[in-house]
């Protein structure tokens, strides 16, 4: 006997993420500094204190309280926050797209995936990434393929045709997940070439059914590259019968994670499915979430239309963004040094150690976190959090980890 349904009979959440995170705290409170809490997907200081934005949070304590208290203006989003996410991602470049505001970029992934494919159908993820796509695939009653991730140290662009071509040939319509720049777990961002062969292949394989791109886009403020715009203008290069959706978060961008703001940006040439993709989204939206927080939305309208503070924010930003190089300079050449075996790393927040057996994964797992090293199991690796370990832990590491993998 249950009360639940037979869809919901059984189910049980077990988050690799917050559960190494919470096994980190508790030995850093028994341990103390020797503990590196390598988990977590958040922005940490040198000092090893959450980072919060100065040009945000003052910016946010400006706002009214009844603003803060209120309902947004509408289900679908405040208009001028829909239209301050189209020009933070596209500038002043008009695209044929829809904004509809969601509880951070999983609400945008999750509200897509819900609205694209029928049950039964096939979810397209990449074979290394954010463990909450294959949730959200069995939560939705999809079935789940993954294209390989790399082939020589880049983009298998080869595979990802291949996986979607079998996928559109089947059921008649593909979705395909991409994570970029900044990809979680790896650390990889395509190149230029690679994302005008991706628009290539979306196009040319169009020709047999519609294909959604689902671009998953949570850490692109951390990018190097502050052009990243011209990398999402190619959209408008999609055929008639490709739809892309841009996931988009606040929760990175402003390093804001607990106010749930985000946005699932759709852009397509056809006006008629656009029009419906917003209608169902917001559809989706009433019966899940009903409406994003209000305070929230007022705050990135308010940065984005007012260059004083526009400009604060970047500099503060930017400050981050070479302390994640920093960090990242000294773990990644440091295991270069060693001979450890990393997933190709370019920038932001994580790297991952390439550990594709699974016995030897876990037991480097377990060795590490009895070394007091936490970890991230991602399935074909172990994800190192470079965003929230100071310089100074990451300094010998890698030689750390690598010593421990070789004694196995």
């Amino acid at each position: 006997m249950t009360f639940l349904s037979k869809e919901s009979n059984g189910k049980k959440m077990i988050d690799k993420v917050f559960e190494a995170a919470l096994r980190a705290k508790k030995s850093k409170k028994k341990h103390g500094n020797k503990v590196i809490n390598a988990t977590l997907g958040t922005l940490y200081d040198e000092e090893g204190i959450l980072v919060s934005f100065d040009s945000v949070w003052e910016e946010f304590d400006k706002i009214d309280s009844v603003d803060k208290a209120s309902y947004a203006a509408s289900i679908q989003g405040n208009p001028d926050y829909l239209e301050a996410v189209n020009s933070w991602l596209f500038g002043n470049e008009k695209m044929n797209s829809e904004v509809i505001a969601t509880p951070g970029g999983a609400g945008a992934v999750s509200a897509t995936v819900k609205n694209i494919l029928d049950p039964g159908q096939t979810l397209i993820k990449p074979s290394l990434g954010w463990g909450p796509y294959s949730t959200i695939a069995n939560e939705n009653n999809l079935k789940l393929t993954s294209y390989n991730l790399f082939k020589n140290n880049m983009f298998d662009l080869e595979d990802f045709e291949k996986t979607i071509k079998t996928v559109l040939d089947k059921e008649g319509k593909a979705l395909a997940i991409i994570n970029d720049p900044c990809h979680n777990p790896s650390g990889y961002t395509l190149s230029k070439e690679e994302w005008d062969k991706v628009i290539e292949i979306v196009n040319r394989l169009s020709e047999n059914g519609p294909i959604i791109l689902l671009h998953d886009i949570a850490y692109i403020d951390f990018s190097m590259d502050q052009n990243w715009n011209n990398t999402l203008l190619k959209l408008r290069d999609l055929e008639d019968n490709v739809m892309a959706v841009i996931a988009f978060s606040l929760s990175k961008t402003l390093s804001a994670y607990g106010m749930r703001v985000g946005a699932a940006v759709a852009v397509t040439n056809k006006n008629k499915e656009l029009e419906k993709f917003k209608d169902a989204m917001i559809y989706t939206a009433r019966s899940t979430w009903s409406t994003v927080n209000n305070g929230g939305m007022k705050l990135f309208s308010k940065i984005n239309s007012d260059p004083e503070i526009l400009n604060k924010y970047k500099r503060e930003k930017l400050d981050y963004i070479l302390l994640l190089k920093e960090r990242a300079d000294i773990f990644i050449s440091e295991a270069r040094e060693v001979g450890l075996d990393l997933f190709p790393y370019k920038e932001g927040y994580f790297a991952t150690i390439d550990v594709k057996n699974d016995k030897l994964r876990k037991a480097l797992y377990e060795k590490l976190e009895n070394e007091y090293i936490f970890t991230v199991d991602v399935g074909t690796g172990l994800r190192v959090a470079l965003c929230s370990v100071e310089k100074e832990k990451l300094k010998g590491l890698a030689k750390r980890i690598n010593d421990l993998l070789l004694s196995l």
